[in-house]
């Protein structure tokens, strides 16, 4: 069966609202949503993205059989305290995961990068992590 990149994100959903303290620190599930939901104007909350999809073919199959995801989760909070806390627990939660989650069958998920900044226009500070996750 060949793997579709793209649902990563109902994985990614999945832990992250079966999750109580993340639930407790972003106020409410609703605050965990994919990027698209924005344009400019971020809420406090858990918003992720699919930077990019690549397929590996094994020999003999005719479709992709592992599928490896470039994933961001952005992390928004009113204070820096908050935002390191609410992103540690992301990364606790995903780094080095494996294992079935809303019908997506994770091989592993590593924490390849992560950044901070502030958004001035929204007084929001925000926490940035990557990860590279096998999909098979």
């Amino acid at each position: 069966m060949s793997v579709i990149g793209i649902h990563i994100g109902k994985a990614i959903y999945h832990i992250l609202k079966n999750d109580s303290s993340i639930v407790s620190m972003v106020g409410n599930v609703k605050n965990i949503q994919p990027s698209a939901i924005y344009t400019d104007s971020p809420k406090a909350g858990i918003y992720y993205d699919i930077l990019t999809v690549n397929n590996t073919n094994t020999k003999g199959d005719h479709k992709a059989t592992i599928t490896e995801v470039s994933v961001q989760i952005e992390c928004f909070k009113k204070s820096y305290e908050d935002v390191i806390n609410l992103g540690a627990r992301v990364q606790e939660l995903l780094d080095k995961k494996n294992g079935t989650f809303n019908g997506v069958n994770l091989q592993s998920c590593v924490l390849e990068s992560q950044s901070s900044d502030f958004d001035g226009n929204n007084k929001l500070y925000y926490l940035q992590l990557t990860f590279k996750i096998r999909i098979i």
